[in-house]
């Protein structure tokens, strides 16, 4: 086994020790606090024969006290780590939302100004056209209904392309709504 083996394994073994102490930092703290009971009362009392006053037992335990605090700062300082983690993950998904609304606005915006140069800028031209072509023949009924049915359709396209830039809108609020309100369950 060579060196760099060891220190792999021993990288390894580190990863799962700080697992467990992630895991499950109460029963490590215990376990440690405990073990420290056991090595002192083993030091206390293979001197029996010696007389114990109280001030000998308060000395040989009195770091039992701190190791209980200790612990409990570990346990304050795990939940802080574990809520801040938390909250960095939930940061990052809002900007990902964030990010992929951004995108999808300016999809929308460059779908809308397509529409408008290819579609809006064709139907001005011919409702030009109608205009002009309805002055020159008010008298002819068969010319105006005619006009009228080419009005009625540009009007239709007019709407259809004001329908999809507001659904696309639309679109684009529920989701962003929608999202959000994920987020605040997970909160």
């Amino acid at each position: 086994m060579g060196v760099e083996d060891m220190k792999q394994s021993l990288q390894r073994l580190w990863q799962k020790i700080r697992e467990l102490v992630e895991r499950y930092p109460v029963l490590v703290a215990a376990l440690v606090i405990y073990l420290y009971y056991l090595l002192a009362s083993f030091n206390l009392f293979s001197h029996n024969t010696e007389k114990h006053s109280w001030l000998d037992y308060v000395m040989e335990y009195d770091s039992l006290f701190f190791l209980w605090l200790a612990a409990a700062a570990l346990l304050q300082v795990q939940r802080m780590r574990k809520a801040h983690k938390e909250e960095e993950e939930r940061r990052h998904r809002v900007e990902r939302v964030l990010d992929r609304q951004q995108i999808y606005t300016h999809l929308v915006n460059d779908i809308t100004l397509l529409l408008q140069d290819n579609v809006n800028n064709p139907l001005a031209v011919i409702a030009v056209t109608t205009q002009e072509i309805r002055r020159r023949f008010e008298s002819d009924t068969d010319i105006l209904r005619w006009l009228d049915r080419i009005d009625g359709a540009m009007q239709r396209i007019h709407n259809t392309i004001r329908d999809i830039q507001s659904y696309e809108a639309q679109k684009l609020m529920d989701s962003s709504k929608e999202l959000m309100e994920k987020e605040n369950t997970k909160v």
